[in-house]
């Protein structure tokens, strides 16, 4: 049966007159009052009283009336999935995320999500903690691959621990034991990466009492390293970062153990684009990750 005969029968139903059913649907009463009849004939029997002051349902129309109404949902549904669908092949997803996470998590599943959906550009803006949870908060970002957010209202979706290391000068004299005491960094020239705003390394202190001695501050992981290799001071951080990196320092892991989680994040998988919510998905996949119920 045509979708907007059914329209017609069950907005005339609801209104209880042609004229106000017509109002909705963009029609003249007599426009929905051929719909309805069509309607009527294709069945063999009436499903709407004419009165004169309205209409009514019949015997039958009330029979049909609950049929009806989810035929017109499940059209809707076929509509509303059909829009999903086009907009999950097309569309721009905005990452924000650690450099670590970028150069060495996300290059085989953006390759093969590329591959799946060419038609979906990825954008990746790397930045500090802090900043990259506010970019995921405040829509800036899609979503963002990071440690653990402060703010409890954003998605969580964990996919592994990354623990936090000393990365020292060859010839320091803790190079050669099996881990770091972090209570020495008190009498240590730290270098800070992040500028500084390092909220993971920043919270690891405060857990453990330490005020370090902060000599240095950089912009990138990286170079902080370098500075290490130089004989500028020590660096704490999780051992992401240091992964392929060639440096001709010692990296050994903090006392007591630390690690940080590092996960999936955004407002709401419900709430997000087509596009973005199909990569979050194959995202956890490929990283054994579970989606929160």
């Amino acid at each position: 049966m045509d979708i907007l005969k059914c329209k017609a029968f069950v907005t005339a139903a609801d209104e209880g007159s042609f004229t106000a059913a017509g109002k909705i649907m963009g029609y003249t009463p007599s426009g929905i009052s051929q719909l309805v009849s069509a309607a009527e004939k294709e069945f063999g029997f009436s499903l709407l009283v004419r009165k004169s002051n309205g209409v009514v349902l019949t015997r039958e129309g009330e029979y049909l009336y609950p049929l009806v109404m989810d035929y017109i949902e499940k059209e809707n549904a076929i509509y509303k999935a059909a829009t999903e669908l086009s907009g999950m092949y097309k569309g721009n997803v905005m990452i924000a995320t650690y450099s670590s996470i970028a150069s060495h998590t996300l290059p085989p599943i953006i390759k093969e999500f590329s591959d799946l959906h060419p038609s979906i550009n990825i954008q990746i803006e790397e930045g500090t903690k802090n900043r990259i949870e506010k970019m995921a908060a405040s829509g800036k970002a899609d979503l963002a691959f990071m440690s653990r957010p402060s703010n409890g209202s954003l998605l969580w979706i964990p996919f592994g621990e990354d623990r936090m290391v000393a990365v020292l000068p060859k010839e320091h004299p803790c190079a050669g034991w099996k881990t770091f005491p972090l209570h020495r960094v008190k009498g240590e020239r730290l270098i800070m990466p992040s500028e500084g705003d390092d909220a993971d390394v920043r919270e690891l202190f405060r857990r453990n009492g330490i005020v370090p001695n902060i000599g240095l501050t950089t912009l990138e992981n990286y170079t902080a390293i370098n500075m290490v290799e130089g004989g500028l001071g020590i660096c704490v951080m999780n051992e992401g970062i240091t992964r392929y990196w060639q440096t001709n320092t010692v990296i050994i892991p903090v006392d007591p153990p630390s690690s940080i989680e590092l996960g999936i994040t955004l407002p709401s998988l419900e709430t997000a684009a087509p596009a973005v919510r199909e990569f979050v998905l194959f995202a956890a996949e490929k990283l054994n990750a579970k989606i929160p119920e």
